[in-house]
């Protein structure tokens, strides 16, 4: 689960540097929503993997913890920043905010599914 959440994590990097270098690589939409998309889930495999206090939460208490951090770093793009925090562009949209959410819901499933024993046939 730890290289899935790296890896995860990492392509949030390959994303802004495409859009940097103006890169089609998606629907600007598309493109625009996959940080929210790869974020969160990313963040979700990574505690879940570690061995520190983190991962000794439940899996739905994991995943609301990653939840609110996701919402919360959503919305505090929204707060005026100051000094040289001003020329970053951030963009906040609803879609976002939707995106994060889906993000954590379909990283819990995936983790719960690979967290259970395989099924003997």
């Amino acid at each position: 689960m730890g290289v899935i959440g790296t890896l995860l994590l990492l392509a949030i990097i390959a994303v802004k540097l495409s859009r940097h270098l103006e890169v089609p690589i998606a629907s600007q939409r598309v493109a625009g929503v996959l940080p929210s998309l790869f974020g969160p889930a990313g963040l979700l495999f990574l505690i879940r993997s570690g061995t520190g206090r983190l991962s000794r939460l439940s899996l739905l208490q994991s995943a609301v913890l990653v939840g609110l951090i996701a919402v919360g770093l959503e919305v505090a793009q929204l707060i005026p920043r100051p000094g040289f925090l001003e020329r970053v562009n951030y963009t906040f949209d609803g879609l976002d905010l939707g995106a994060s959410v889906l993000s954590v819901v379909g990283a819990y499933f995936l983790v719960r599914a690979m967290a259970r024993p395989a099924a003997v046939v």
